[in-house]
């Protein structure tokens, strides 16, 4: 019975692997518009308005960040792991190819684990957002006691002395027109300090562990260690999306839009900060364009390591652990600190991020789900 059972296994493997001609198409052209993510995003930026492009960012991150983890706990450790798309023991069968049916029960188990992961994350921002709506109430009803009490005190006092009264009526208008005076100066700072918010929080969302600091020499060091860093992180992309096709179409596809999705964001902080140390824009572009083709060496590279069986689960196994790192580790921080900093300066802008936050995570975690569950029922000629 094992004889016979073990050289089917191993037929149904070779006959799952995909089409060489699909890989290498859909491969490079994955990698050919993740290499155009800082171009495309010069081009949005200026389409829209700086508002909207926040947010469209913070999004866009967040579903970085969902896709990111989704694609490791979803496909890439399963695969590292042996366990994606075993049989179910009982011997039922796929209404689709009359052979045996993928048990997915593995899917419900890794989307408990992330689910745990986001929900205690968005409860604890939640709770933070009621705190402060709690802490602002008693200070806003503290103040008004106040004010009533003075009034009152205010009061009595005038009641004793009428011509001081009369005396004061002319400080009373100086001291009004100096509060007016003060109040516009007040709100012209909040403006200031609104846009200054949005200006760091873009640049904060879209560089994850790059530091800048302004006044550095003509093209500084840290601009060509961001090539460099960034010439290495296309590389490993590379590796990862060639042997992910390799492994299958599907597979292949849920990993470029993990990266699609995280390069997008982090690319455009890249060129900010490469045109804030000296370089022009084309400048800035083309080193960007340069970095970027390492990837297409890494896709090469993967292609062919993915052939070798014994090798593709390691691999696979450091991607997993680089985008949980990447999602978890440098992301999930910067969406933390995005939103204190909305919620410092309004209790809505708090939970509009709140919103956009968690609105991207549960969309990158859904499609990477939607695509480890049937994605295998979706045929590529």
């Amino acid at each position: 019975m094992s004889s016979s059972t073990m050289p089917s296994i191993a037929t149904a493997k070779s006959s799952n692997k995909p089409d060489q001609a699909t890989v290498w198409i859909l491969g490079l052209s994955f990698v050919t518009v993740i290499g155009l993510c800082a171009v495309v995003g010069i081009l949005v930026m200026r389409c829209l308005k700086k508002s909207l492009f926040n947010r469209f960012i913070t999004f866009f991150v967040s579903v970085g960040v969902g896709s990111l983890s989704g694609s490791a706990v979803f496909h890439l450790l399963p695969h590292a792991f042996g366990f994606a798309h075993e049989p179910h023991v009982n011997g039922s069968h796929s209404s689709l190819t009359g052979g045996p049916a993928p048990d997915f029960n593995y899917l419900w188990q890794c989307f408990a684990v992330i689910g745990g992961i986001y929900i205690f994350f968005f409860s604890d921002k939640f709770i933070k957002i009621v705190l402060e709506t709690r802490k602002r109430s008693m200070k806003k009803s503290a103040e008004m006691k106040q004010l009533h009490s003075n009034h009152k005190h205010e009061g009595t006092e005038n009641g004793h002395l009428v011509s001081d009264t009369l005396l004061n009526n002319d400080q009373h208008r100086v001291t009004v027109t100096q509060h007016s005076v003060n109040e516009n100066t007040d709100i012209s700072k909040e403006m200031k300090e609104s846009e200054r918010y949005i200006e760091q929080q873009t640049h904060a969302l879209c560089v994850h562990d790059h530091d800048f600091k302004e006044g550095d020499s003509v093209i500084a060091t840290v601009a060509w260690m961001i090539i460099f860093g960034d010439g290495l992180h296309n590389f490993i992309d590379g590796v990862t999306i060639g042997v992910g096709f390799n492994k299958s179409i599907v597979g292949g596809i849920s990993v470029c839009v993990a990266v699609l999705c995280e390069e997008f964001p982090h690319e455009l902080g890249d060129v900010a900060i490469l045109v804030n140390s000296g370089m022009s824009m084309k400048q800035a572009l083309v080193y960007n364009l340069l970095s970027a083709a390492t990837c297409y060496v890494g896709f090469f590279i993967g292609v062919l390591v993915g052939e070798i069986d014994d090798i593709t689960p390691y691999i696979l196994g450091f991607a997993g652990g680089m985008f949980l790192y990447i999602s978890l580790g440098c992301m999930m921080p910067e969406m933390k600190n995005a939103m204190e900093k909305a919620l410092s300066v309004s209790l809505s802008q708090g939970l509009e991020m709140l919103g956009l936050q968690a609105a991207g995570v549960v969309t990158g975690l859904v499609c990477m789900f939607v695509m480890a569950r049937f994605g295998e029922e979706i045929k590529i000629s």
